[in-house]
């Protein structure tokens, strides 16, 4: 942990403390009155997040935030849970975070607030690199906080579709994509025909093809290779969902895709 005892800097920012844990066997955090807020990056499944509403499971790569002033908390519900914190003062600096309430989102941000916090940590308190550190994270936290509070629908998406590319591997459903926009799965089918014209499973289904088509042309890898790491549980099964999607094999794409950049080589050699 980083606090302002030892850094001091972080108490002028209105930051109270941040930290990096591993939870397991036994975590709860209830909050009645509570005099800071607290921003969590969840890096892996297995924690809830408490309101007055209900629990809501916090998927990995969510963003959450818990207001100042407002009852919540948070429970580990699994084995283990990764994460990473802020906890900020209510201070007039981040008074406007009031009007998200009790919030879980995906933020196309997350990932380099979590690579900052790691090496703040790793640095320490007493390195010289702290200030310029901590100049960033707090632009990274403005645009995280301050873009989620006035964000549009399509931004929200856009953020959904950075974190998605980046983990086509896993085994996406609607409703896991629709609880890290903090909606219904029938909202999120809107906001998808709305902004793409399709629903969620299609426009998933789009990437995962758009990524197969980068792999076959770019790589050698085999068959069963690549459809894993597309979210495909064998190479038969995605090589006929890529024939339905393209009208052809993923052979066949591979093949027909690369023939004119070698075509094209070997003209170049001839002639020159």
């Amino acid at each position: 942990m980083l606090g302002r005892e030892g850094l001091p800097l972080l108490g002028e920012a209105g930051i109270f403390l941040t930290g990096l844990s591993v939870l397991r066997d036994h975590y709860l955090i209830q909050r009645n009155q509570p005099a800071f807020h607290i921003l969590l990056l969840s890096h892996s499944e297995g924690g809830v997040l408490l309101t007055e509403q209900g629990e809501s499971p916090i998927p990995a790569g969510a963003l959450v935030f818990l207001p100042a002033a407002l009852p919540g908390g948070l429970r580990l519900d699994g084995h283990s849970w990764q994460t990473s914190w802020i906890l900020l003062d209510d201070v007039p600096r981040w008074h406007h975070l009031h009007r998200l309430g009790h919030h879980c989102w995906v933020s196309g941000e997350g990932e380099s607030l979590r690579q900052l916090l790691h090496l703040m940590h790793t640095e320490g308190s007493r390195s010289a690199l702290q200030p310029q550190l901590l100049s960033l994270l707090l632009t990274l936290l403005a645009r995280v906080l301050r873009g989620e509070a006035r964000g549009t629908p399509l931004g929200r998406l856009q953020g959904l579709q950075r974190l998605v590319e980046g983990r086509l591997d896993e085994p996406w459903t609607v409703a896991k994509l629709a609880s890290l926009l903090a909606c219904s799965a029938p909202h999120l089918h809107r906001l998808c025909q709305q902004a793409f014209g399709m629903g969620p499973m299609a426009w998933l289904t789009g990437l995962r093809m758009e990524k197969a088509r980068q792999l076959l042309l770019y790589t050698d890898w085999p068959l069963s290779e690549l459809a894993g790491r597309v979210g495909y549980s064998d190479g038969a099964n995605f090589a006929n969902r890529f024939r339905r999607a393209t009208g052809q094999t993923p052979g066949e794409f591979r093949r027909l895709g690369r023939r004119p950049v070698l075509t094209g080589l070997i003209q170049a050699h001839n002639d020159g």
